[in-house]
Order: structure tokens, then C-alpha cells, then sequence
């Protein structure tokens, strides 16, 4: 008997430190990939990731900017033209006293420069100049476009990162990220694709 309750005791408590580790996050977030059909965006792969982060424990300023760290480092071409590409708003969340925020999206071919654990390739998303601005505990749902497929779903260690304030921070993400694919677009990619890289 004693045993059994120390056994329920021991798990009671890994649970517990489990829920403490996630909770002390300060961003994190999923990502999907699909096929878009979006005008201008046909035969791209459209990244979304819904992010949560909670930048309490770091200073308690709203949220600044989040950014995906890509995992392409070592991708030749990831950094070449048309490759990436978004909307003009990029996506959007609540924000301080219930007005919704709009994001627009941008690439950076050498990380984040205020985020020291960025760089490489990276996706940063920056809310618009507006009254509304991101709050201090938030979420957002926010996409991207990509002629590269996506990996696996997997559990990426330190792919999202959050600034808020002068402070940073690296988080988790579980999904996808684009998977590395050089070629020559004429044979990988349809006509739809390339005649929007140079429109």
C-alpha cells in the first residue's frame, strides 16, 4: 500500500513539474502547411502558426515582435529571391483592451538581429502602426508563403523567439517548418509560381 501511494506521489509530481516547465514559457505556438490557392500565391505552400506568449516573467511590456526561426542555416538558395512572400497583412490577434491587432510579415536572411539565439533564415512579424497594440499575454494566427514543402511534423526546440520590451526569449513549437528544396523553379515549380515572382 505504501508503495502504491509513493508511486502515485512520484507521478503526481513529475505532472506537476511537466505543467510548471510549460507554463513558465514565454511563447509557443503550432504551424500547418497547405497548398495555397490564394490569388498571387498559387502553387506556394502557406505557413500558418497560431502563438500564444506570455511575456510576464520577462519584463511584463506587450509583446514587440515574434519571429519563426526557419532551420534552413545551411540551404543554399533560402535565401534567393521569391522563395518567401507574404500578404499584405499577414495576420492578426487581440490586443490591449479587445481591439484586434493586424501583423505584417517580413524575411530576414540572418536571423533576427535583437534575438541572439537567430541565425539564419527567419520569418518576423511586426504589428502595423496602429492604436491597437499587442499586450503583454496574447495570441495571434499568423501566415507566410513558401515555394518550399514542408518537413515532417515534429516538436522544434527554440523555433519561435518573442521580444518584448529590451527583453527576448525563445520558445517551442510543434508542427511543421519549410523543408530545404534547391532547383531550378522552371522544372520544380508551376508557371503560376514564377510569373508571380515577378509581378
Amino acid at each position: 500500500m505504501k508503495s502504491t501511494r509513493r508511486l502515485v506521489a512520484a507521478a503526481c509530481l513529475v505532472l506537476l513539474c511537466v505543467a510548471a516547465q510549460a507554463g513558465a514559457q514565454t511563447i509557443w505556438g503550432t504551424s500547418t502547411a497547405t497548398l495555397s490557392d490564394d490569388p498571387e500565391f498559387e502553387g506556394y505552400w502557406q505557413y500558418c502558426l497560431d502563438i500564444e506568449w506570455d511575456t510576464t516573467g520577462v519584463g511584463g511590456s506587450g509583446m514587440s515582435h515574434v519571429s519563426f526561426f526557419l532551420g534552413l542555416g545551411t540551404c543554399v538558395c533560402a535565401c534567393d529571391e521569391g522563395y518567401f512572400a507574404f500578404a499584405d497583412t499577414a495576420g492578426s490577434g487581440p490586443g490591449v483592451g479587445g481591439c484586434t491587432v493586424y501583423y505584417y510579415g517580413l524575411f530576414e536572411c540572418y536571423g533576427d538581429p535583437t534575438i541572439p539565439e537567430s541565425d539564419g533564415p527567419t520569418v518576423m512579424f511586426e504589428a502595423y502602426d496602429a492604436a491597437c497594440e499587442p499586450d503583454a499575454i496574447g495570441t495571434a494566427h499568423l501566415c507566410f508563403y513558401s515555394i518550399f514543402p514542408p518537413t515532417e511534423p515534429g516538436t522544434f526546440i527554440d523555433a519561435l523567439g518573442v521580444k518584448a520590451g529590451g527583453e527576448t526569449d525563445v520558445g517551442e513549437l510543434v508542427g511543421v517548418l519549410p523543408l530545404c528544396e534547391c532547383g531550378s523553379p522552371v522544372d520544380d515549380f508551376s508557371w503560376g509560381v514564377i510569373k508571380s515572382l515577378y509581378r
